[in-house]
C-alpha cells in the first residue's frame, strides 16, 4: 500500500457542540481535544468527539488551550 495515497483528516480548529448527554461541548486546537461534559472538562479523542462544527476558538482560548489540556483528566 502506497502510504502517500493515504488522506489524513486533520480536525478543524474550533468550537463543536453535541446534543448528546444533556449538551456536550469540544475545544479543538491542533488536533488535541477538550471535552465539557456534565460539568466536567475532559481531555480525549477524535475517537470519543461526536459534535458538529459551530464557531473559531477565541484568542484566549487558544492563549490557555494546552494549560488546561495538560491539567485535566483523560476521558
Amino acid at each position: 500500500m502506497d502510504n502517500n495515497n493515504i488522506k489524513y483528516n486533520k480536525m478543524k480548529d474550533g468550537i463543536y457542540y453535541s446534543k448528546a448527554n444533556g449538551g456536550t461541548t469540544y475545544f479543538v486546537l491542533n488536533e488535541k481535544i477538550l471535552m465539557r461534559i456534565l460539568g466536567e472538562t475532559y481531555k480525549t479523542t477524535k475517537h470519543f468527539m461526536f459534535g458538529d462544527y459551530k464557531t473559531p476558538l477565541q484568542p484566549q482560548m487558544v492563549e490557555n488551550f494546552d494549560e488546561v489540556y495538560n491539567n485535566v483528566k483523560q476521558w
